[in-house]
């Protein structure tokens, strides 16, 4: 990506977000090429925030027709749009959000796209996409050196997973009484410079920049080797919500077995296995939640998705503007709870 100057006029459309995060993250934003995979609910969330925010380009990659229970969950498509193309549907309601931004819509099939095709982008984004697609895509991303963001929905139940390869952030805080030192953080992030600044009205203030590199698994390998052991307290393990296990099992069991509908008991003895890996208590699993998750397996729910893909779309933006450290890399949503914890694996 390479920085462009704003116009005036741009300047003056996105004024409050550049006092936000600055003149450069806007610029790196307007020069960015992304790629939207599936225009579903959470899509639909994605693809009208980061149109907002002012990004250079985005295609949208959707090969599927309106049906009827899109019209609960996607604000984009209404009741005389049932039998059209989704893409068809939708584009001129997502242009009329922001004109500047150059929109493109593909309705190709997605395994009709080769690498060529993936070239062109900066970031890619790919929705409500089953694990074995999801990793053919994160495979070809890593080839290419492409960030992704890969995330779905189970009814009231969401996750996200990220992939950004090795991404370097900066941060800048108000150094402690003990003053941050080079070295590892965690097993996914390093902090590998610091430096310094006194505050310009208050010298006895100093500021600390932080550069942190932050280093991520491809999913292949998190459905094979993900855990908490040694990385959560006690504490911290006993409120691991069921939604995880749960939902690492319902994506390995796409990987490994397709789609087909997952009995109660598979689910629950399946789920207890991967409390064994993560090494978690088995007793977090919870029945109610696990009937939830077989009846609402890939039901779109409305404010799931504003939620989810609020999230997805607001680390876009701050990547694309190389501002605060990422996300970083897996994340449960529950809909009962509205608990939404990260896990790094």
């Amino acid at each position: 990506m390479t920085e462009g100057k704003l116009s005036e006029d741009e300047i003056a459309l996105y004024d409050r977000q550049i006092r936000l995060w600055g003149m450069a993250a806007q610029a790196n934003m307007r020069s960015a090429r992304v790629l939207l995979i599936n225009l579903g609910a959470i899509g639909s969330e994605v693809s009208k925030s980061i149109v907002l925010s002012g990004i250079g380009h985005l295609t949208i990659l959707d090969s599927h027709r309106v049906t009827e229970e899109d019209l609960g969950s996607q604000f984009f498509v209404g009741s005389e749009d049932v039998g059209q193309w989704k893409l068809d549907a939708a584009k001129e309601r997502i242009q009329d959000l922001n004109p500047r931004v150059e929109l493109k819509f593909d309705k190709q099939l997605l395994h009709e796209k080769d690498e060529t095709f993936f070239q062109q982008f900066d970031l890619v984004v790919a929705t409500e996409m089953k694990a074995d697609e999801a990793i053919k895509v994160n495979k070809l991303t890593r080839k290419l050196n492409i960030p992704l963001y890969v995330t779905g929905s189970n009814g009231l139940f969401a996750y996200v997973f990220i992939d950004l390869i090795e991404f370097v952030s900066e941060d800048e805080k108000l150094q402690s009484i003990r003053p941050t030192v080079v070295g590892p953080v965690s097993s996914n992030r390093s902090i590998i410079e610091i430096t310094t600044r006194k505050d310009e009205e208050d010298e006895t203030k100093i500021y600390e920049r932080i550069k942190t590199k932050n280093s991520y698994k491809p999913l292949e390998e998190v459905l094979r080797t993900a855990t908490l052991k040694e990385k959560l307290t006690r504490r911290q393990l006993k409120r691991v919500t069921s939604i995880l296990p749960l939902t690492l099992t319902l994506l390995q069991q796409e990987l490994n077995e397709g789609t087909e509908p997952i009995g109660f008991e598979l689910l629950n003895r399946e789920a207890a296995a991967w409390c064994g890996k993560l090494g978690v208590p088995v007793g977090i699993l919870n029945d109610d939640y696990t009937q939830q998750i077989i009846n609402q397996r890939y039901v779109e729910f409305a404010p799931v998705a504003a939620i989810i893909g609020g999230t997805v779309a607001q680390d876009v933006i701050n990547i694309l503007g190389k501002r605060l450290s990422p996300l970083n890399n897996f994340i449960v949503f529950d809909g009962i709870t509205l608990d939404m914890p990260i896990f790094e694996f």
